[in-house]
Order: structure tokens, then sequence, then C-alpha cells
């Protein structure tokens, strides 16, 4: 792991690559101390937990899938000119396990704001509930309306009935979220809530443990699957 991230190469070199995505040198190198991650680097970590998930549902068949959508899914759902459109993210649920976002466990979504904070949401299908993780304390409530629409549009047009939402629950990023001390860490705080969220396990890290997140993803990617 430490050769990737601080050793020689091209930086253009391909390190790890599945069916659709590839981490090129560059991208690993930013899991160094101190760097902002990209989504590259982000994305195929996303990758490498929807693996995991298939491998423990796999085994376990009571459990339910769930779903890691990039994050164009809400650049493309909120866009910054024209706003709510979900005529531009209507055929991605086709890509999901099972083709259907309501048999899902959880639904993840990187959050990348404004081009320099990344975020998370997570969409608890069987509770109810969707719910912001803001490393910098912010509420994301923009967020959280906008997948609620979403869910209400994607029912609509897969199941063509209304979908009742009346117990549903939208939370904002709550206090006890894990916070970052800096500027740049938030890439990796972002991807320690889906990992963590993923296996329905408490958000026990601290800005303390960055160093050691930062070398689980990139063990995870060097790998080719995340770490249980």
């Amino acid at each position: 792991v430490q050769s990737a991230l601080s050793g020689p190469g091209n930086g253009t070199e391909i390190i790890a690559q599945t069916d659709t995505d590839t981490c090129q040198r560059d991208s690993i190198r930013k899991l160094r101390p101190g760097c902002w991650l990209n989504d590259e680097v982000i994305h195929f970590f996303l990758q490498m937990l929807t693996k995991r998930d298939a491998i423990i549902c796999g085994k376990e068949k009571s459990k339910k899938r769930s779903h890691f959508f990039k994050s164009f899914f809400i650049t493309k759902l909120l866009d910054e000119a024209c706003g709510y459109r979900y005529q531009n993210v209507k055929r991605w649920s086709k890509k999901v396990p099972g083709k259907d976002i309501f048999s899902l466990h959880n639904i993840i979504f990187p959050v990348n704001v404004g081009g320099v904070h990344w975020c998370c949401a997570v969409i608890y299908m069987e509770e109810h509930r969707i719910q912001f993780y803001d490393s910098m304390g912010g509420s994301g409530m923009r967020y959280l309306e906008g997948l609620q629409k979403y869910l209400k549009d994607e029912h609509l047009d897969k199941k063509k009935s209304e979908l009742d939402m009346s117990d549903w629950t939208l939370v904002p990023s709550q206090a006890s979220t894990p916070q970052q001390e800096n500027s740049f860490d938030c890439g990796v705080f972002s991807c320690m809530f889906a990992d963590f969220l993923s296996r329905d396990v408490p958000l026990t890290f601290t800005q303390e443990h960055v160093t050691q997140c930062r070398e689980r993803i990139a063990l995870s990617i060097m790998i080719g699957n995340a770490l249980i």
C-alpha cells in the first residue's frame, strides 16, 4: 500500500480495474495524508463496497442488497442551473440489484457539494428514512428533499402508483456524525460513512483514525474488495 501511495511510477498508470471503472496511480496518491480525494478514488471504493455487499448477501440469504450510486446521480438529479430533474436519472435504477430500488436494503449516495466538499446521503428503504451525513455539519435538507421527490417519481414511473410517504422521515446531519478537523478529509469521511452504514454498524471513527481509514480505502482498491 505504501508503495502505491508514495512510490515512483507514471501517474496515469492504471493501478486497479473493474469491468466499468479504473483507478490511476495519481488518484491512489490522493490517499496520502493531507490530500483531497477525487471522484475516481471515491467511485472505485464504492465499487469495492458493492462487491463486498454482494458477497455478504450471497452468504446471508435473508439480507437484502444495498446499492451505491456514483456522485453523478445527485449532480444530475439536482441540477445546479435547472433544479430538480427526475428525467435525468429515471433510467439509472435499471442498474441496481433486481432492477427495483424498492426491494433494496439501503441506497447510498456520495454527494459532491459545489465541487469542493464530499458528503453522503442514505435512503433506508426498510426503515422509511432518508438521512444526510456531513462531516462539516451541513444539514443537507436540499438533498433529502430531492431524494424524497425522486422516490415518489420513481414509484410512479416504475410501479404506476403513488408512494405513500406519510411515515417517512427526513433526517439532517446529526451532531453525532463524525466531524473532520480540517478542510481536506471530507472524501475520507464520506467513504467511511458508506463503508460503515452499508454494514449497519455505528459510526465509531473520528479524525484520529483518518490515516488508518485512508490506508483501508487504498488496500480495498488494491486487493479488489472492501475489507470487512
